[in-house]
């Protein structure tokens, strides 16, 4: 199983406790391979290459809604080489700001920062957090904020923690340590749904910014020429796992949700209607971050 993340984060972690599950399922070994980089490119890339049969693909939405809005040229085709079998989880976002700000809700922020323009920066990460919070931010009155360039969300949140950036757009799970610390602040979770991890914090729609709501989906997904039948026993193997005593609540604790009853017919329509929103947006405001 290919997880284009590094070993630790929310993808990894999820697509470790799925892999173990059909592993007991398929009766053969399933092994995790970490391929971060660029995106998520260079993982899929990597499925692409490989025999068919041979590997699964687990993955956030980008590498198929996304990347070939922020890339010239893809070394894969995403409607062809990654075939969606199931939505497994809800990798939960957040719009965290720095320490020092004295703002405890999206309309103190918006406000702060029309008093300061140009003065204030931020980070989202590549790909649909990037462009959702550059649409608000251009939408709420073109707010005047610096982008700052990272290689991940781990070293963009130290440095909001240590206000060198001020706000800040990531998954909820690498973030989770320094907010319980109190080292930044989580004014929102950009998903439908409060985070077990943290029932305190409205949902983008409570806060009164709709605009802001966005799902990062976890999905597994198979190679070019999938049996039908193969693709539908795994999606089923994929839900048992998900069912599966203390699953759920390791994945909550980690600030994701498990999915409810998914299908790929489901799963490809869900990615279909995110590509056509973000390619809407990325032709608006650009899909590629500055460097």
């Amino acid at each position: 199983m290919i997880v284009p993340a590094p070993a630790g984060e929310a993808p990894d972690m999820a697509a470790r406790l799925l892999a173990d599950g059909l592993s007991r399922r398929r009766a053969h070994p399933i092994v995790v391979e970490n391929r971060p980089g660029a995106s998520g490119v260079l993982g899929a890339e990597a499925f692409a290459q490989a025999r068919p049969g041979e590997a699964l693909f687990f993955s956030f939405p980008g590498v198929v809604t996304i990347a070939a809005l922020m890339q010239d040229r893809l070394p894969y085709d995403p409607e062809t080489d990654l075939v969606p079998v199931h939505a497994t989880v809800s990798d939960f976002l957040g719009l965290f700001v720095a320490p020092t700000l004295p703002v405890r809700s999206v309309a103190e922020f918006v406000d702060y920062v029309c008093a300061r323009p140009g003065a204030l920066n931020w980070f989202g990460v590549a790909g649909m957090p990037y462009l959702n919070l550059l649409s608000f931010l251009r939408r709420a009155g073109g707010l005047d904020m610096a982008y700052v360039s990272y290689r991940g969300a781990s070293p963009a949140l130290l440095d909001l923690a240590g206000s060198r950036i001020h706000a800040a757009l990531t998954p909820l799970a690498p973030a989770l340590p320094l907010v319980r610390e109190g080292r930044i602040r989580l004014l929102l979770v950009t998903n439908r749904v409060r985070a077990a991890a943290a029932p305190e914090v409205p949902t983008a729609a409570e806060a009164g910014t709709p605009a802001l709501e966005m799902e990062g989906v976890l999905g597994l997904y198979g190679w070019r020429g999938i049996p039908e039948a193969t693709r539908a026993e795994l999606s089923v193997q994929a839900q048992e796992t998900l069912a599966e005593p203390g699953v759920a609540e390791r994945l909550r604790a980690a600030g994701m949700e498990p999915r409810g009853a998914s299908t790929p017919a489901a799963f490809t329509a869900e990615l279909s209607a995110s590509r056509a929103r973000w390619t809407a947006l990325a032709r608006e405001f650009g899909a590629k971050p500055p460097e």
